[in-house]
């Protein structure tokens, strides 16, 4: 028994794949799961994922292909983020692939592919209008010609990132990036490279643009059950794409007290709130450490036994508290859902986004990776 922790929908989340697989065939389907799977698990998501016969997954992070390659020895495991040099090798003696753009980490690959007798298997990336990440067109030509001097290094993927497309249902922008992205890769396959892996569609595209798809697509929060965006929903259901997305996540505590107050009481730090009547309040053992963002004081709300409860005060480190006044019933150690259903209520990320005036992603994302995660049926 823990006192908060994470569930994961073992179904919801097999579905999720089923639905996005059906939408992109021909292509490889590449599960994102950076950021801890997006807050719901490294491990836990990609053995489910494995088991329905994914065998691709993109994270950040060196420290995570590590771990998927012990888990998935054949597995395709592509690092999306930035690679430092003393990495290099590690990644290459594990069959990483991995993202590069300039001439710097073109000659790392190769020198320390060439020291183990190896070959760094890299993925090109090509700054088409997001300014992160890429090779700009201009110095694109002068980054092929160093790889052809290269013995030791390989292009084994293409690949851009849109900058807009889950907010506008204008595509003109998107079609620029692809315009420039398709001109990329003529000049790259012009150098007598022919990259196994193209792609530049992340969930939102993976929907809304099918053309885009290449021959790899990096599903990221659809995966998970939820949205990029409400434009990218309506869209869907306006043009009638079957497509039924189901959360993955649901994250839970427990109630630790519970106590009756005057009216006039103030709740937590900072008196930020004083009881307008007389009630009861439950402490949670949830506060910002675990992920619950502080943003939510005094707006957020929890489900205790299909009712909404709202917070009280400040959301502390560890700690928050909430008006139980209206529930008949309720018991110290009863089950509190701060994301999820309860009844005939639902929490959902996108809810606790807009109420702490962020976005769905950094909600799940901030989730404290320490919390246990728990698979369910």
């Amino acid at each position: 028994m823990y006192r908060t922790w994470v569930e994961i929908d073992e179904q919801a989340l097999i579905s999720n794949i089923k639905t996005l697989r059906a939408l992109t065939p021909g292509a490889t389907f590449c599960a994102v799961v950076k950021a801890n799977a997006y807050g719901h698990g490294l491990k836990e998501v990609t053995q489910i994922a494995a088991r329905v016969g994914v065998n691709a997954f993109a994270v950040d992070q060196l420290s995570d292909a590590l771990i998927l390659r012990d888990l998935f020895p054949s597995a395709l495991i592509l690092q999306l983020g930035y690679l430092m040099f003393h990495e290099y090798t590690d990644a290459i003696r594990a069959g990483i692939e991995f993202t590069l753009y300039d001439k710097e980490g073109i000659a790392q690959a190769e020198r320390i592919a060439a020291a183990t007798a190896s070959t760094a298997r890299i993925h090109l990336k090509i700054e088409t209008g997001t300014s992160r990440q890429g090779v700009l067109a201009e110095d694109l030509e002068d980054l092929l010609l160093e790889i052809k001097r290269c013995k030791h290094v390989s292009i084994s993927g293409i690949s851009t990132h849109f900058a807009n497309v889950e907010d506008t249902g204008n595509a003109d922008y998107a079609s620029q990036q692809f315009a420039r992205f398709t001109e990329a890769i003529q000049v790259t396959m012009s150098h007598g490279f022919a990259p196994d892996y193209i792609h530049s569609a992340c969930s939102a595209v993976i929907l809304l643009y099918p053309d885009t798809h290449g021959t790899l697509v990096r599903a990221g929060i659809s995966t998970y059950g939820i949205w990029s965006s409400d434009l990218v929903e309506q869209t869907i259901r306006k043009q009638n794409i079957s497509c039924d997305l189901r959360p993955v996540l649901r994250w839970k505590t427990r109630i630790a007290q519970i106590k009756s107050l005057p009216v006039g009481t103030p709740i937590g730090y900072g008196l930020t709130e004083r009881l307008k009547q007389r009630s009861r309040i439950a402490v949670l053992p949830v506060g910002y450490w675990d992920g619950y963002t502080r943003n939510l004081s005094s707006v957020g709300e929890v489900l205790i036994g299909g009712f909404r409860c709202r917070v009280l005060g400040r959301v502390c480190m560890n700690m928050m508290m909430v008006d139980v006044s209206a529930i008949p019933r309720v018991e110290k150690e009863q089950v509190v859902t701060l994301i999820g259903v309860d009844g005939r209520h639902e929490i959902s990320a996108k809810e606790i986004a807009t109420k702490s005036q962020t976005i769905p992603y950094e909600v799940v994302t901030r989730i404290n990776p320490l919390l246990p995660r728990l698979i369910v049926s």
